[in-house]
């Protein structure tokens, strides 16, 4: 998937801001549709930060998504994609979304496919 306007040269934050404005620029006709840069959700065993919090209304029910975008050079490793299925579990969200600009270690495919997360590279 290529974001347009997407810049090596940018900062982590600057990256997961660029993802935000992206998920914004796609919710088209979804309904209440916001995205959230740097939220952090409290939860009965902590607060969790997410880079970026998405929710919308489909069917009449609130759908929340937690995304978290790496800027790294290496490939994202099994741990993370575990790090981001553990918040959702402690959140109740409902969808995971791991943006990263420099691919995934297969283990991490692995892992994400048994448990619905999806894995994007930019």
């Amino acid at each position: 998937m290529k974001i347009k306007g997407y810049n090596t040269e940018i900062s982590p934050i600057e990256f997961e801001k660029l993802v935000r404005d992206y998920f914004l620029e796609i919710s088209g006709t979804l309904k209440n549709f916001k995205a959230t840069h740097n939220v952090k959700l409290k939860t009965f065993d902590g607060d969790y930060q997410i880079d970026v919090f998405a929710e919308f209304e489909a069917l009449n029910t609130e759908i929340k998504i937690l995304v978290e975008c790496k800027k790294h050079k290496n490939k994202i490793k099994r741990e993370t994609v575990q790090v981001l299925f553990d918040k959702l579990r402690a959140t109740g969200c409902h969808k995971g979304i791991l943006f990263s600009t420099s691919g995934f270690q297969s283990g991490a495919e692995k892992f994400a496919r048994k448990h619905g997360i999806a894995l994007i590279t930019v």
